[in-house]
Order: C-alpha cells, then structure tokens, then sequence
C-alpha cells in the first residue's frame, strides 16, 4: 500500500512549480496548514430563517396540543374535527420544513426534542376552548412576523395565519361547545 503524500508535500510540489506572486503563494500556503479555520466561523442564520424555524416550533407544539387532545376527546363527537384540524397542522408543518434549507453538516444533526403540550383542561367545552384560543394566538404570532421575512414565506405564512384563525371559528362553534 502506498501511502498518500502530505498535504504540505503536495502544497510545497505545487508552489515550487507556481509562477504565481509571493503574496499569493504565501497565503496559500498559510490556507493550507490553517485548514478550514481560515474561514471563520460559518455565519449565523438571518432573520427570515429564525422566524421559519420558530414557525416550525410552534407548529410542532400545536400538533402536541392536538395529538393530547385527540387521546383526551377519543370517542367524543368533537375527535372527529380534532383529527381534521391536526391533519391541517401536519400539512402546515411539512410546508414550513419544505422552505428550510439547511447545509449538510446542520441537516444531519440532531432533531429537536419533542415539544410538551400545556396540560389540557378538564372537560371537552374546555379543550375545544383552549385549542381555539391557542389557534387565534397562532395566527395572530404569525400575521407580526409577515413584515419580516421574504414575500414567499410571508405568503405561506399568512395562509397558514388564516388557516388558523379559522380553525379557531370551527372549534368554537355552537353545536362544538
């Protein structure tokens, strides 16, 4: 087996046949034993990518909600839009995932844990309540951020505000309550 040359062997073969300029060639050779640290430090995320992955947060949390109180509802004649309603959050979360990129090193890493719903109230007018009033606040976070990041997100995230907001009239309909 042959060993592969090191790197500054390969760096210095290639410099002693460069007719490139002094300052080049020394800054390459300083690249080259740095390694990836000449770089720096990779950039922080920009503002429209906190906001999508807090949306993505949020829309996991409400899912938690709404898986909590499906168990807690099963059998009850509101499961039924409970479960439709968390059909509706799922498909809010695969399109909010579908809009964050991430670089290869982040896409590997860890998932985040599992949020933990708030504890449900007693009573099924109760959960219908507190899920309506956790939709309105949802779409309400969303409609203040829609200044703040570019206008394809924004328009997802305003369809997903309204989607919200009426899943909070459906929950605190009537015949629901």
């Amino acid at each position: 087996m042959r060993a592969e040359p090191a790197r500054r062997a390969v760096l210095a073969a290639a410099l002693s046949g460069s007719v490139l300029s002094g300052a080049v060639v020394a800054g390459s050779v300083l690249a080259g034993c740095k390694g990836i640290k000449v770089l720096g430090s990779p950039p922080k995320p920009g503002p429209g990518v906190l906001t999508l992955d807090h949306a993505i947060a949020a829309e996991e949390l409400m899912i938690a909600r709404y898986q909590a109180a499906s168990a807690a509802l099963a059998g009850d004649s509101s499961s039924a839009i409970v479960a439709a309603v968390l059909a509706d959050h799922r498909r809010h979360l695969a399109a909010l995932q579908s809009r964050l990129v991430l670089p290869p090193r982040l896409a590997t890493a860890r998932p985040r844990p599992r949020p933990t719903p708030p504890a449900l109230p007693a009573g099924r007018r109760a959960v219908l309540a507190d899920l309506a009033a956790a939709e309105r606040a949802a779409s309400a976070r969303l409609a203040k951020q829609l200044l703040a990041v570019p206008a394809p997100l924004a328009q997802l995230m305003a369809s997903i505000g309204a989607s919200e907001a009426s899943h909070a009239v459906v929950l605190s309909g009537s015949r629901l309550v």
